[in-house]
Protein backbone atom coordinates (compact mmCIF):
# COMPACT_ATOMS: atom_id res chain seq x y z
CA UNK A 1 0.00 0.00 0.00
CA UNK A 2 0.90 3.74 -0.26
CA UNK A 3 2.47 5.75 2.29
CA UNK A 4 0.65 9.35 1.68
CA UNK A 5 3.22 11.41 4.07
CA UNK A 6 3.77 15.07 4.95
CA UNK A 7 6.11 17.40 3.71
CA UNK A 8 5.82 19.11 7.09
CA UNK A 9 5.23 16.84 10.47
CA UNK A 10 5.54 19.73 13.22
CA UNK A 11 2.97 18.55 15.69
CA UNK A 12 2.83 22.14 16.83
CA UNK A 13 2.05 23.59 13.41
CA UNK A 14 -1.43 23.34 14.80
CA UNK A 15 -0.90 26.78 16.38
CA UNK A 16 0.16 28.47 12.98
CA UNK A 17 -3.01 27.61 11.89
CA UNK A 18 -6.24 29.53 12.92
CA UNK A 19 -8.68 27.80 10.51
CA UNK A 20 -9.09 24.12 11.35
CA UNK A 21 -10.90 22.20 8.39
CA UNK A 22 -12.40 19.06 9.73
CA UNK A 23 -13.68 16.74 6.81
CA UNK A 24 -14.71 13.20 5.61
CA UNK A 25 -17.22 11.33 4.02
CA UNK A 26 -20.46 11.97 5.35
CA UNK A 27 -21.67 10.29 8.44
CA UNK A 28 -18.61 9.57 9.48
CA UNK A 29 -19.07 11.44 12.55
CA UNK A 30 -16.94 14.57 11.82
CA UNK A 31 -19.81 17.67 12.95
CA UNK A 32 -19.37 15.58 16.64
CA UNK A 33 -15.61 15.65 16.01
CA UNK A 34 -15.49 19.02 14.72
CA UNK A 35 -17.72 20.27 17.68
CA UNK A 36 -15.57 18.37 20.31
CA UNK A 37 -12.54 20.07 18.92
CA UNK A 38 -13.78 23.42 19.04
CA UNK A 39 -15.35 22.73 22.95
CA UNK A 40 -12.06 21.50 24.00
CA UNK A 41 -10.10 24.31 22.65
CA UNK A 42 -12.53 27.04 23.91
CA UNK A 43 -12.64 25.06 27.31
CA UNK A 44 -8.77 25.88 27.31
CA UNK A 45 -8.81 29.07 26.78
CA UNK A 46 -9.15 30.18 23.24
CA UNK A 47 -11.78 32.42 21.59
CA UNK A 48 -13.00 29.71 19.15
CA UNK A 49 -15.63 29.71 16.55
CA UNK A 50 -17.35 26.15 14.96
CA UNK A 51 -18.63 26.96 11.75
CA UNK A 52 -20.46 24.12 9.58
CA UNK A 53 -20.97 24.88 6.08
CA UNK A 54 -23.12 21.54 5.35
CA UNK A 55 -26.22 22.61 4.02
CA UNK A 56 -27.86 19.97 6.29
CA UNK A 57 -26.22 21.14 10.09
CA UNK A 58 -26.39 19.34 12.86
CA UNK A 59 -24.40 21.13 15.37
CA UNK A 60 -27.61 22.45 17.15
CA UNK A 61 -28.11 18.61 18.05
CA UNK A 62 -24.59 18.23 19.08
CA UNK A 63 -24.96 21.07 21.17
CA UNK A 64 -28.17 20.80 22.76
CA UNK A 65 -28.62 24.53 21.84
CA UNK A 66 -30.25 25.98 18.90
CA UNK A 67 -27.67 27.13 16.47
CA UNK A 68 -28.79 29.03 13.32
CA UNK A 69 -27.59 31.56 10.83
CA UNK A 70 -26.31 33.89 13.21
CA UNK A 71 -22.65 33.66 15.28
CA UNK A 72 -24.36 31.92 18.64
CA UNK A 73 -22.79 32.06 21.85
CA UNK A 74 -22.24 28.60 23.29
CA UNK A 75 -20.52 29.10 26.13
CA UNK A 76 -17.26 30.94 27.64
CA UNK A 77 -14.99 31.49 24.35
CA UNK A 78 -17.07 29.20 22.27
CA UNK A 79 -18.82 30.51 19.46
CA UNK A 80 -20.70 28.43 16.49
CA UNK A 81 -22.58 29.34 13.49
CA UNK A 82 -24.35 27.52 10.65
CA UNK A 83 -23.77 29.20 7.35
CA UNK A 84 -26.82 29.54 5.51
CA UNK A 85 -26.99 29.43 1.34
CA UNK A 86 -28.63 32.95 2.35
CA UNK A 87 -25.78 34.06 4.05
CA UNK A 88 -23.32 33.19 1.11
CA UNK A 89 -25.69 35.58 -1.58
CA UNK A 90 -26.26 38.27 0.68
CA UNK A 91 -21.86 38.36 1.63
CA UNK A 92 -21.73 37.84 -2.33
CA UNK A 93 -24.10 40.91 -2.98
CA UNK A 94 -22.18 42.63 -0.49
CA UNK A 95 -18.78 42.57 -1.92
CA UNK A 96 -19.21 41.94 -5.51
CA UNK A 97 -22.83 42.95 -6.57
CA UNK A 98 -21.70 46.62 -7.58
CA UNK A 99 -19.65 44.92 -10.01
CA UNK A 100 -21.89 43.11 -11.53
CA UNK A 101 -24.52 45.27 -11.95
CA UNK A 102 -22.34 47.58 -13.89
CA UNK A 103 -20.89 44.32 -16.59
CA UNK A 104 -24.93 43.63 -16.65
CA UNK A 105 -25.31 47.04 -17.91
CA UNK A 106 -23.63 46.49 -20.96
CA UNK A 107 -25.46 43.94 -21.59
CA UNK A 108 -29.00 44.13 -20.24
CA UNK A 109 -31.45 47.13 -19.60
CA UNK A 110 -31.02 46.50 -15.73
CA UNK A 111 -33.56 49.89 -15.09
CA UNK A 112 -36.25 48.29 -16.85
CA UNK A 113 -36.24 45.32 -14.90
CA UNK A 114 -38.25 45.84 -11.40
CA UNK A 115 -36.25 45.61 -8.22
CA UNK A 116 -37.40 42.38 -7.07
CA UNK A 117 -36.49 41.22 -10.70
CA UNK A 118 -32.71 42.84 -10.29
CA UNK A 119 -32.34 41.15 -6.92
CA UNK A 120 -33.43 37.95 -8.25
CA UNK A 121 -31.01 38.48 -11.15
CA UNK A 122 -28.10 38.89 -8.93
CA UNK A 123 -28.89 35.99 -6.45
CA UNK A 124 -29.16 33.50 -9.70
CA UNK A 125 -25.65 34.70 -10.59
CA UNK A 126 -24.22 35.17 -7.26
CA UNK A 127 -25.56 31.17 -6.33
CA UNK A 128 -23.27 29.32 -9.05
CA UNK A 129 -21.54 26.51 -7.80
CA UNK A 130 -17.91 27.87 -7.62
CA UNK A 131 -18.55 31.51 -6.32
CA UNK A 132 -20.31 29.96 -3.77
CA UNK A 133 -17.28 28.20 -2.62
CA UNK A 134 -15.33 31.63 -2.70
CA UNK A 135 -18.08 33.69 -1.04
CA UNK A 136 -18.18 30.72 1.41
CA UNK A 137 -14.45 31.16 2.32
CA UNK A 138 -14.40 35.17 2.07
CA UNK A 139 -17.25 35.01 4.72
CA UNK A 140 -14.41 32.45 7.11
CA UNK A 141 -11.32 34.72 6.09
CA UNK A 142 -13.24 37.46 7.60
CA UNK A 143 -14.30 35.92 10.47
CA UNK A 144 -10.48 34.94 11.10
CA UNK A 145 -9.16 37.66 10.04
CA UNK A 146 -11.72 40.10 12.05
CA UNK A 147 -13.38 39.29 14.42
CA UNK A 148 -11.02 38.48 17.18
CA UNK A 149 -11.01 34.57 16.85
CA UNK A 150 -7.88 32.66 18.50
CA UNK A 151 -9.31 29.61 16.54
CA UNK A 152 -11.79 28.60 13.76
CA UNK A 153 -12.87 24.83 13.61
CA UNK A 154 -14.60 24.38 10.31
CA UNK A 155 -17.32 21.03 10.09
CA UNK A 156 -17.09 21.21 6.04
CA UNK A 157 -19.35 19.56 4.13
CA UNK A 158 -18.96 15.78 3.13
CA UNK A 159 -15.46 15.34 0.78
CA UNK A 160 -17.39 15.67 -2.36
CA UNK A 161 -18.45 19.30 -1.76
CA UNK A 162 -15.11 19.69 -0.09
CA UNK A 163 -13.20 18.99 -3.06
CA UNK A 164 -15.37 21.08 -4.95
CA UNK A 165 -13.96 24.01 -2.81
CA UNK A 166 -10.57 22.97 -3.90
CA UNK A 167 -11.37 22.83 -7.17
CA UNK A 168 -12.90 26.73 -7.01
CA UNK A 169 -9.71 28.57 -7.54
CA UNK A 170 -8.64 26.99 -10.74
CA UNK A 171 -12.59 27.00 -12.00
CA UNK A 172 -13.17 30.92 -11.20
CA UNK A 173 -9.56 31.57 -13.11
CA UNK A 174 -10.70 29.67 -16.17
CA UNK A 175 -13.79 31.54 -16.14
CA UNK A 176 -12.86 34.80 -15.47
CA UNK A 177 -10.06 34.95 -17.29
CA UNK A 178 -11.97 33.67 -20.96
CA UNK A 179 -14.47 36.76 -20.08
CA UNK A 180 -11.74 39.43 -19.66
CA UNK A 181 -10.89 38.08 -23.36
CA UNK A 182 -14.81 37.92 -24.42
CA UNK A 183 -15.79 41.14 -22.91
CA UNK A 184 -12.45 43.58 -24.11
CA UNK A 185 -14.19 44.48 -27.66
CA UNK A 186 -17.16 45.06 -25.24
CA UNK A 187 -14.78 47.77 -23.06
CA UNK A 188 -13.80 49.55 -25.92
CA UNK A 189 -16.96 50.31 -27.62
CA UNK A 190 -18.41 50.97 -23.90
CA UNK A 191 -15.28 53.08 -23.21
CA UNK A 192 -16.29 55.50 -25.70
CA UNK A 193 -19.89 55.96 -25.35
CA UNK A 194 -20.27 56.27 -21.82
CA UNK A 195 -17.06 55.64 -19.97
CA UNK A 196 -17.75 52.98 -17.35
CA UNK A 197 -15.42 51.47 -15.55
CA UNK A 198 -13.01 48.45 -17.40
CA UNK A 199 -15.21 44.77 -17.71
CA UNK A 200 -12.10 42.86 -18.10
CA UNK A 201 -10.59 45.39 -15.22
CA UNK A 202 -12.87 44.29 -13.14
CA UNK A 203 -12.89 40.53 -14.14
CA UNK A 204 -8.90 41.20 -13.65
CA UNK A 205 -9.41 42.22 -10.05
CA UNK A 206 -11.93 39.10 -9.48
CA UNK A 207 -8.89 37.15 -10.23
CA UNK A 208 -6.99 38.47 -7.95
CA UNK A 209 -9.42 38.30 -5.20
CA UNK A 210 -9.94 33.92 -5.83
CA UNK A 211 -5.98 34.06 -5.54
CA UNK A 212 -6.34 35.91 -2.49
CA UNK A 213 -8.74 33.59 -0.82
CA UNK A 214 -6.98 30.54 -2.58
CA UNK A 215 -3.53 31.67 -0.83
CA UNK A 216 -5.74 32.17 2.76
CA UNK A 217 -6.47 28.66 2.23
CA UNK A 218 -3.16 27.06 1.61
CA UNK A 219 -1.65 29.47 4.32
CA UNK A 220 -3.93 29.72 7.22
CA UNK A 221 -5.35 26.83 7.52
CA UNK A 222 -4.99 22.84 8.32
CA UNK A 223 -7.22 19.51 7.66
CA UNK A 224 -8.40 17.04 9.70
CA UNK A 225 -9.69 13.90 8.20
CA UNK A 226 -12.33 11.64 10.06
CA UNK A 227 -12.92 8.22 8.82
CA UNK A 228 -14.27 5.06 10.49
CA UNK A 229 -12.75 1.54 9.71
CA UNK A 230 -15.00 0.82 6.63
CA UNK A 231 -13.87 -0.63 3.19
CA UNK A 232 -16.08 2.45 1.71
CA UNK A 233 -14.56 5.02 4.06
CA UNK A 234 -10.94 4.46 3.87
CA UNK A 235 -11.19 4.21 -0.07
CA UNK A 236 -12.42 7.88 0.16
CA UNK A 237 -10.35 8.82 3.27
CA UNK A 238 -7.40 8.12 0.32
CA UNK A 239 -8.58 10.04 -2.33
CA UNK A 240 -9.16 12.90 0.01
CA UNK A 241 -5.91 12.85 1.12
CA UNK A 242 -4.38 12.08 -2.08
CA UNK A 243 -6.69 15.25 -3.60
CA UNK A 244 -5.22 17.73 -0.75
CA UNK A 245 -1.74 16.74 -1.20
CA UNK A 246 -1.97 17.33 -4.78
CA UNK A 247 -3.13 20.64 -4.11
CA UNK A 248 -0.38 21.29 -1.65
CA UNK A 249 -2.75 21.70 1.00
CA UNK A 250 -1.47 20.83 5.33
CA UNK A 251 -2.78 17.59 6.28
CA UNK A 252 -1.99 17.72 10.51
CA UNK A 253 -3.72 14.37 11.00
CA UNK A 254 -6.49 11.54 11.17
CA UNK A 255 -9.05 10.59 13.36
CA UNK A 256 -10.38 7.05 13.33
CA UNK A 257 -14.07 7.22 14.87
CA UNK A 258 -16.17 4.22 16.38
CA UNK A 259 -13.33 1.65 17.26
CA UNK A 260 -14.43 -1.39 19.31
CA UNK A 261 -12.43 -1.41 21.90
CA UNK A 262 -13.98 -3.45 24.32
CA UNK A 263 -16.19 -5.96 22.25
CA UNK A 264 -19.16 -7.60 24.97
CA UNK A 265 -21.16 -9.40 22.56
CA UNK A 266 -20.53 -11.76 19.48
CA UNK A 267 -21.82 -8.96 16.64
CA UNK A 268 -19.12 -6.53 18.09
CA UNK A 269 -16.80 -8.55 18.63
CA UNK A 270 -17.60 -9.87 14.98
CA UNK A 271 -17.18 -6.07 13.77
CA UNK A 272 -13.91 -5.49 15.89
CA UNK A 273 -12.69 -8.17 13.52
CA UNK A 274 -13.34 -6.55 10.24
CA UNK A 275 -12.03 -3.80 11.89
CA UNK A 276 -8.19 -4.28 12.31
CA UNK A 277 -7.29 -4.28 8.40
CA UNK A 278 -8.77 -1.19 8.24
CA UNK A 279 -7.69 0.98 10.72
CA UNK A 280 -4.18 -0.11 9.95
CA UNK A 281 -4.88 0.57 6.56
CA UNK A 282 -5.94 4.30 7.99
CA UNK A 283 -2.69 4.60 9.95
CA UNK A 284 -0.74 3.66 7.18
CA UNK A 285 -2.39 6.00 5.20
CA UNK A 286 -1.14 9.01 7.42
CA UNK A 287 2.18 7.77 7.57
CA UNK A 288 4.17 10.22 9.87
CA UNK A 289 1.08 12.37 10.73
CA UNK A 290 -0.89 11.99 14.19
CA UNK A 291 -3.57 9.49 14.72
CA UNK A 292 -6.85 9.89 17.42
CA UNK A 293 -8.37 6.67 17.50
CA UNK A 294 -11.95 6.86 19.23
CA UNK A 295 -14.10 4.58 20.79
CA UNK A 296 -17.97 2.87 19.58
CA UNK A 297 -20.88 4.25 21.82
CA UNK A 298 -23.90 2.80 21.95
CA UNK A 299 -25.06 6.27 23.29
CA UNK A 300 -25.11 9.52 21.54
CA UNK A 301 -22.53 12.07 21.95
CA UNK A 302 -24.22 15.40 22.70
CA UNK A 303 -23.84 18.64 25.36
CA UNK A 304 -20.35 20.74 25.87
CA UNK A 305 -19.43 18.17 28.82
CA UNK A 306 -19.17 15.02 26.68
CA UNK A 307 -18.24 16.86 23.95
CA UNK A 308 -14.86 18.47 26.08
CA UNK A 309 -14.02 14.76 27.18
CA UNK A 310 -14.18 13.75 23.32
CA UNK A 311 -11.98 16.55 22.93
CA UNK A 312 -9.08 15.83 25.35
CA UNK A 313 -9.03 12.52 24.12
CA UNK A 314 -8.39 14.26 20.48
CA UNK A 315 -6.48 16.68 21.43
CA UNK A 316 -3.91 14.05 23.37
CA UNK A 317 -3.04 12.18 20.29
CA UNK A 318 -3.21 15.19 18.10
CA UNK A 319 -2.17 18.16 19.69
CA UNK A 320 0.87 17.20 21.90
Amino acid sequence: MVTLKSENTDLAMINQKPVLLVGGKGGVGKTTCAAAIAAHMAAAGRKTLLITSDMTPSLSDVLERQIGNNVTPVSENLDAYEISQETIVSWWRSRFGRDFSDILEHIVDLESLDKESQHQLLDYIGSAPSLREETMLDVIRDMSENRGYNQIVWDTAPAGETLNLLNMPTNIRKHLRAGVRVFEGLDRIGKQLIGRRSIAGIMDEWCRASEDISGFLHVSSAFLIVANPEALVVNQARRLMATLLDYKLTIHGLIINRVIADPDSPTLAAMQGRQGAYIEELKRLAGERPVATLPFSLTEIRGLKRLQEIGEMIRTDLFV
